[in-house]
């Protein structure tokens, strides 16, 4: 009988597989369309290593979906955060969906630039306020209804503190002819476009490799195909190591249900047998809706069969964030509607937020985005709101504010060449030198990252 590889629904579920130490000493390769790394929400490392002393399966810590940043645990977008603290991952390569293109190490580090180190607390961070997420009357909520325009408080220092599980505050970015490299969220990360994997596995891949596939890297969500079975599975002979796992990613809305077929078409050709391993239950809507929402198609009003209050509000979320770009109004009363079902959903305000900037409606803009950053604050989706919300700040209150919250932010992203830039243009306006001085380094570290080190390609040779 031929070997067996595990196949997925969502990417998350590969957690099932580290006890095996399948990580361990080796290089984990991985295929996909998306990078899962960010810092984990609050409590998720704690509850990660509370688990690993008490022996537990860290499994049980993956959350459902769609729901991001549920405290104390982790999921399909952050699961290799996870794995670097219960799975033994110490070096990730990266293959995204694009091949390399003239400049693409700027798309490389862009596509890693929203992924915050540990940043230090401002002195000034007040404490958190416990609130229960159940409890959408509690007076806590930075997002309460009542004042929806200024209700917004900084972001707590306990917010600082989950990102515990990184020590790392510089990255460490490095370039050459066909990777980029960078510590983030304790991996050593590398991104490889699939066009140059052939030379980087000759130059820099040492000891032994294991192989993860998510199949939303041949097909994206609206059905257009980018690389055929056959290329896949050649990139995947050519790292020489196991296939541990596939994820078909159907229920999170990034494949459609109608390509879940090539799953078994890449084991076929690599001569394995598929074992479907997946643990989650089933969502309680239909399985298309979340590629609805991709898609920004509205689903049908639907009804959830859960025993759960707040799934309800996940139901009225989703719907939310289907209609968010075209109708910013409707999309909040979602918003509102969802939380007093007891969720509130980091996703919708940040789209909300996103389409009152797009319409120039900076006041709500900025109210729906710090809301957003509230509720997640250390997400890559936090990071981006955080840069609206400031941009949008500038317009409002004028550019001193808006230079404060960008320059503590800029620390945060190193690599975000667009916050650094704004810095530099505030500051230089403003009349900081220093601030001015800090920017213009850190956009030279930057431009330095489009020129590989071609001597040391030389001495690889």
């Amino acid at each position: 009988m031929p070997p067996g590889v595990d196949l997925f629904e969502e990417h998350g579920e590969v957690a099932a597989l580290w006890p095996q130490r399948i990580y361990h000493d080796r290089t984990v390769v991985c295929f996909d369309r998306h990078l899962d790394l960010k810092p984990l929400a609050p409590g998720g490392a704690e509850a990660l290593r509370a688990a690993a002393s008490a022996g537990q399966d860290p499994a049980a810590l993956v959350r459902r979906l769609p729901v991001r940043g549920v405290p104390g645990a982790f999921g399909l977008d952050d699961f290799w955060t996870a794995a670097a603290i219960a799975g033994g991952l110490k070096s990730l390569v990266w293959v995204p969906s694009w091949r390399s293109h003239p400049g693409w190490w700027s798309t490389a580090t862009d596509a890693v630039s929203l992924i915050a180190v540990r940043p230090a607390a401002p002195p000034d961070a007040p404490p958190r306020t416990p609130y229960s997420p159940s409890d959408p009357s509690d007076p806590s909520d930075p997002s309460d209804p009542s004042d929806p325009y200024e209700a917004y408080e900084a972001t707590p220092r306990e917010a600082y503190e989950a990102y515990d599980s990184q020590e790392v505050v510089d990255p460490a970015p490095c370039a050459r002819a066909c990777c980029l490299s960078v510590t983030l969220c304790g991996v050593r990360l590398t991104v490889v476009p699939p066009d140059l994997l052939a030379e980087h596995r000759r130059r820099h891949l040492r000891g032994d490799v294991v192989v993860d596939i998510d199949l939303d890297w041949l097909v994206d969500e609206h059905g257009r195909l980018d690389h055929e079975v056959d290329d896949l599975a050649e990139l995947v002979s050519l790292c020489g190591g196991e296939l541990s796992a596939m994820t078909w990613s159907t229920r999170s809305g990034f494949l459609p249900a109608e390509f879940r077929r090539v799953g078994r078409d890449v084991a076929r050709r690599l001569g394995l047998r598929t074992r479907e391993s997946s643990y989650l239950p089933a969502t309680p809507w239909p399985e298309d809706v979340l590629l609805n929402v991709h898609r920004g198609v509205v689903p049908p009003e639907f009804t959830t069969d859960s025993q759960e209050r707040v799934a309800e509000g996940v139901a009225i979320a989703l719907r939310g964030l289907a209609a968010a770009a075209h109708d910013p109004g409707a999309a909040h009363e979602a918003y509102e509607r969802a939380a007093a079902h007891g969720y509130r959903s980091s996703w919708l305000a940040y789209r909300t937020g996103i389409a009152h900037y797009l319409a120039g409606d900076h006041g709500p803009a900025r109210a729906r985005l710090r809301r957003a950053v509230a509720i997640d604050p250390a997400d890559t989706l936090a990071m981006h709101a955080r840069i609206l919300a400031a941009r949008a700040t500038a317009r409002i209150d004028g550019p001193r504010p808006a230079l404060a919250e960008l320059s503590s932010l800029a620390r945060e992203l190193p690599l975000r060449a667009g916050v650094w830039r704004t810095v530099r243009v505030l500051a230089e306006a403003g009349g900081e030198r220093e601030l001015t001085q800090e920017a213009e380094e850190a956009l030279r570290r930057i431009r330095r990252l489009g020129v590989p080190r071609q001597s040391a390609e030389r001495s690889d040779r």
